[in-house]
């Protein structure tokens, strides 16, 4: 059903001057001018006719906005209908319009009432190329951002308040008990509350798509300034209210200035993503009803705070790097070394490392990893026994659009070094995109860099990205390997991983071997690579790898058959 459009008192004539003044000054910014009546017929248009009628664009005059806005957004445009009497002016919206022929199309659309004119809207369509956020990715038509496309879209929207000097806001929403009331609901009526709440959300965004679904009752909205939250829990309210809807819980906001000048744009946005992440997956504690405010504050501050300490971690080059070597199983020689961070003062760097996921500076620091462990080979490279060396890079850092430029920036001053290096890549974060993760892939094998797979059978390193990613080794996790000595179901697993690993084309190496119990097991898997305690812990002293290892550590003892 087509909603009623909002009336906006009488109409009074209005001076064919007067409009052709205001049609000169819409058309600077729009290829189509229309007015329309408080129930949206449209009075007036002028302009292009959009591919919205086959006749001159004066026919659309008699016909109803709405029937030319595709059915997915009608309510949308209803609520920016209200706004405009509201607030007297919104600015251009992205709204999805359907032409003549039933194609779906995007324009901007904007409007404001003038006093002079009771009774009249002045709207302006001016057509969009495509999709505005199309490397974020955007929601299907009528439906809101999830999660991680409401992230992307933040980052730009901060950079774009602060380059542009506009004054911008974000709204986060929890609406407690959502789920269950609509569950509870009789279909059509749970439909109404969704979609009368999705448009009244898009409505007050800006552009009119800042707006994310970010868990099945939590919310966020980026939008200017004036928005008040608790005047948006209270149009939630009546939404539910008028569908017959009664919420078990609560409904709590929590509002921040995005041009706050505490943090640059790049650090804001960091600071912001991140607490928006934690707000999206927690799960009461810090962000229920009763402490929705509280928990967001604490949780920016400690994002600035930790930023800052990360960001001066990163440029101050407050780390330092080990050395673990991956054994050949035959011959106890150092095959290769994986080169592990170290940060001072912290007992173990994943956490360090998944914060700077989780904020985006693991990218500058994977970079910086990469020089330090070539200068450190540029520094031994009259060694007769220089090893290679693989660095760990985040799957979130390779599959950033820039990458593989910036990558080979860095490593192109030390010539044939490079080919020292393997890239082992640790998936700390889901990847959603295995494709384009094994394109940048081949391109680095195809540059002559072998590629490892982390921590296979563990976390985010599925069977998933064994098959869909083309690797040269392939790392099993120690959980599995330590397990399988007394534990037949990792075993069973164990043995799975080796086989595919194996039929896959991918030479295996056992993590976590600290005792000669775990070595014999992978010998009699024929598992050829090991890395562990029992062969040697992480150390600073590369040089001490880079000699004849074996000799200088005693080698010849045997620890388990071949």
């Amino acid at each position: 059903m087509r909603p009623t459009l909002p009336a906006a008192g009488t109409r009074r004539p209005q001076s064919s001057r007067d409009r052709d003044r205001f049609v000169g000054f819409a058309f600077a910014a729009a290829d189509l001018l229309l007015e329309t009546d408080s129930m949206g017929t449209i009075l007036f248009s002028a302009g292009a006719r959009c591919h919205l009628t086959r006749g001159e664009v004066g026919t659309l005059v008699g016909s109803n906005l709405l029937d030319v806005v595709a059915p997915s957004d009608r309510k949308y445009v209803h609520v920016l209908f209200k706004r405009i009497q509201e607030k007297a002016r919104i600015k251009p919206a992205r709204v999805v319009f359907q032409a003549i022929d039933g194609q779906k199309f995007p324009a901007l659309l904007g409007g404001c009432r003038l006093d002079s004119c009771p009774g009249s809207l002045f709207l302006t369509v001016l057509l969009a190329s495509g999709p505005r956020n199309s490397a974020a990715g955007t929601a299907p038509v009528g439906e809101l951002m999830d999660e991680h496309a409401f992230n992307s879209i933040l980052e730009e929207r901060i950079h774009s308040a602060r380059e542009r000097g506009l004054d911008q806001g974000l709204t986060l929403l929890l609406v407690d008990g959502f789920q269950a009331m609509v569950q509870a609901m009789p279909e059509g009526a749970a439909e109404e509350v969704k979609e009368g709440i999705d448009a009244y959300l898009r409505g007050l965004s800006v552009d009119g798509d800042s707006v994310g679904q970010l868990a099945g009752d939590r919310y966020g909205i980026v939008h200017a300034a004036d928005i008040d939250g608790r005047e948006v829990q209270g149009h939630i309210t009546q939404i539910i209210q008028a569908a017959g809807g009664a919420l078990p819980g609560g409904i709590r906001s929590w509002t921040m200035d995005m041009t706050d000048d505490r943090l640059d744009a790049a650090d804001a946005a960091r600071a912001l993503v991140y607490t928006v992440q934690a707000f999206a997956s927690a799960q009461g504690g810090e962000f229920t009803i009763s402490s929705l405010e509280d928990g967001a504050n604490r949780m920016m501050a400690d994002a600035v705070e930790r930023i800052g300490r990360l960001r001066a971690t990163i440029e101050n080059k407050d780390f330092f790097v080990v050395y673990q070597p991956i054994v050949d199983m035959e011959t106890q020689a150092v095959h290769h070394l994986e080169a592990l961070t170290r940060v001072d003062g912290m007992n173990s760097p994943a956490a360090f490392i998944a914060f700077a996921e989780d904020v985006g500076l693991i990218y500058d620091f994977d970079l910086l990893l990469t020089q330090t462990v070539l200068d450190t080979l540029n520094s031994h490279r009259r060694e007769p026994n220089l090893p290679d060396v693989a660095i760990n890079l985040s799957a979130k850092t390779l599959m950033s659009p820039i990458f593989l430029k910036q990558f080979q920036s860095v490593v192109e001053p030390y010539g044939d070094l490079r080919r020292k290096l393997l890239i082992e890549v640790t998936e700390t974060v889901v990847v959603t995109d295995i494709a384009r993760l094994n394109e940048v892939l081949q391109k680095l094998r195809q540059s002559g860099y072998r590629i490892c797979l982390d921590d296979v059978g563990a976390g985010s390193t599925s069977f998933q990205s064994l098959y869909g990613i083309q690797a040269d080794y392939a790392k099993i996790d120690g959980q599995f390997v330590r397990g399988a000595v007394e534990n037949p179901r990792d075993m069973a697993m164990l043995r799975s991983m080796v086989d595919v690993c194996r039929q896959l084309g991918m030479i295996l190496i056992g993590e976590q071997v600290e005792e000669p119990v775990h070595a014999q097991l992978l010998a009699d898997l024929k598992v050829p690579l090991a890395q562990g305690f029992l062969f040697s812990r992480p150390s600073r002293d590369f040089a001490y790898f880079a000699k004849d290892w074996t000799k200088v550590r005693g080698g010849g003892k045997v620890l388990w058959k071949s």
